[in-house]
């Protein structure tokens, strides 16, 4: 939905074409035409507190959304871990994946 996302999505397929892998990853929760199918997850039990930073470096986003904004974005990483037996995990779409 956001015109910059959509244009830096853009341009990673097509600078991307000659590349072997692109995985997406889901940035916001805007309501989008393309549903985000996360079907590629990654254990980042280890990094927990690393991810718990980045999401307080959106200030602006805190500010707007608060406690719950961050809470929510940590219970997706624990929702995640599930889906591939550990702690916490971020989810990504396959685009391409070759060997």
């Amino acid at each position: 939905m956001h015109q910059d996302h959509q244009a830096i999505g853009k341009a990673t397929l097509s600078a991307g074409r000659k590349v072997n892998r692109i995985l997406m990853y889901q940035s916001n929760l805007y309501m989008n035409t393309k549903m985000f199918l996360a079907n590629y997850f990654v254990d980042i039990s280890d990094f927990i507190e690393i991810k718990q930073k980045s999401i307080l470096a959106h200030s602006t986003e805190v500010l707007k959304f608060g406690q719950q904004w961050i809470d929510f974005w940590i219970n997706e990483t624990v929702n995640n871990g599930r889906k591939c037996n550990v702690k916490y995990a971020e989810a990504f779409q396959l685009v391409k994946y070759l060997a």
